[in-house]
């Protein structure tokens, strides 16, 4: 870190920079596993999960996430500092890849190692989720208006960046060393890199909280939840368009989510170096997309950009259910990471602009909780469709109705 430090001028007796820095350092680590954690369906696959099984892993997260979310909202609102919390919930989500690592040696009689994996991460991401409703405000909260975007700019440059080389050396390493020990070792390595991301963290200056909910009042915040919708449909029109054609393009998206590794690993026979290799060429083409997208987004205008872009997300389920050459279905890839950041990067902007800020707190949840029961449905009707027509036909029909 005294190294970047000295690079890029850094002055760390100035507190603003002194957390933007470790912000942007903290994402490295936090790559490492976030790389290791791109092949849990493989592995979960290789120790014998079924389709359904890996459905689950896909859905069942955001089914936690409608759940978790809210109350965990009013939790950190009744606490000043929350920034152990906070980390708290990070750490023990992230301990989770250590428990799966050792799951080979635990033997039951009745259970198939690879699903046991599979409820090990759904059952871990349950302080993910706390970690994620708490993270976004700290954010904010710790870095000047000014700085944020540069910050954010950075952070993901650098995760994607240390993604995309980390997933190339893992892929390659799980093809040379013999199962299960070459991923026990990859989820290893990643659990103790994640120490220091939340090391990094650790040294991130928080300022108490102002405490808005005195205690945690669950039917309250349902109700709450309720009031925000139907207040929506009389008065903020623009809110529900976009969250109406947001769940209706991303139910394609979330669909064929599942299918992807299922389909490259059970009928093209991708080995872990392919799959290692498919998340290098992901991230590489995601760092240029958002170079390239950021100058279009600020000639085009957000509301052009989105519209010319989004039309294009079907392409890859498309191509990849197509296609029948793992080789080929890189380029599938490679366009997909270079058009994704267009629709993020335009749509970010105008969902801000037509949530209303007299309370975008409570729209922010509306939203999230609305496309979370679409990332929970859509695995699962995924599953079941190829199981009926075959994982090809369905990623195709996954494209077509994004």
């Amino acid at each position: 870190m005294a190294v970047v430090q000295r690079l890029l001028r850094i002055d760390l007796t100035d507190l603003d920079s002194r957390n933007a820095f470790y912000l942007v350092v903290e994402m490295f680590w936090a790559s490492i596993l976030a790389a290791a954690a791109s092949f849990n369906s493989a592995y979960a696959i290789r120790l014998g999960a079924e389709n359904v099984q890996v459905g689950l892993l896909s859905s069942l997260p955001a089914l936690f996430a409608i759940i978790v979310s809210i109350p965990a909202g009013h939790i950190l609102q009744s606490r000043s500092r929350r920034k152990s919390w906070i980390l708290t919930s990070l750490a023990l989500n992230r301990t989770g890849y250590l428990l799966i690592a050792l799951l080979p040696f635990i033997k039951m009689t009745g259970i198939v190692p690879g699903d046991m994996v599979i409820w090990v991460l759904v059952l871990f991401s349950i302080p993910a989720h706390f970690f994620n409703v708490g993270f976004i405000p700290m954010l904010a909260e710790v870095t000047s208006e000014e700085r944020r975007t540069a910050i954010f700019s950075a952070r993901n440059i650098i995760y994607n960046a240390a993604f995309s080389i980390c997933t190339f050396l893992f892929g390659f390493w799980l093809s040379h060393i013999e199962f299960p020990i070459n991923y026990q070792m990859m989820f290893g390595f990643g659990f103790l890199a994640s120490c220091g991301s939340t090391f990094v963290l650790l040294k991130v200056e928080v300022p108490d909280a102002t405490i808005t909910q005195k205690s945690v009042n669950l039917k309250s915040a349902f109700t709450e939840l309720s009031f925000t919708l139907r207040e929506a449909f009389t008065k903020y029109p623009r809110f529900i368009s976009i969250t109406r054609n947001t769940l209706c393009h991303g139910m394609g998206l979330w669909i064929a989510a599942p299918l992807y590794t299922i389909y490259y690993v059970k009928s093209l026979n991708a080995d872990d170096g392919w799959l290692g290799l498919q998340g290098t060429v992901l991230s590489a083409a995601t760092i240029v997309g958002y170079t390239i997208w950021h100058r279009l987004n600020r000639q085009w205008g957000e509301s052009i950009t989105l519209k010319r872009t989004i039309l294009c997300a079907g392409l890859y389920p498309i191509l990849a259910g197509l296609l029948p050459s793992l080789p080929l279905i890189l380029f599938a890839v490679a366009l997909n990471g270079l058009l994704v950041p267009g629709i993020n990067l335009s749509h970010f902007n105008i969902l801000l602009k037509v949530t209303p800020e007299s309370n975008r707190p409570g729209y922010t949840a509306l939203y999230i909780t609305i496309m979370n029961i679409g990332a929970f449905v859509g695995p699962l009707i995924g599953i079941i469709l190829a199981g009926i027509i075959g994982v090809g036909h369905t990623l195709i029909l996954c494209g077509i109705l994004s």
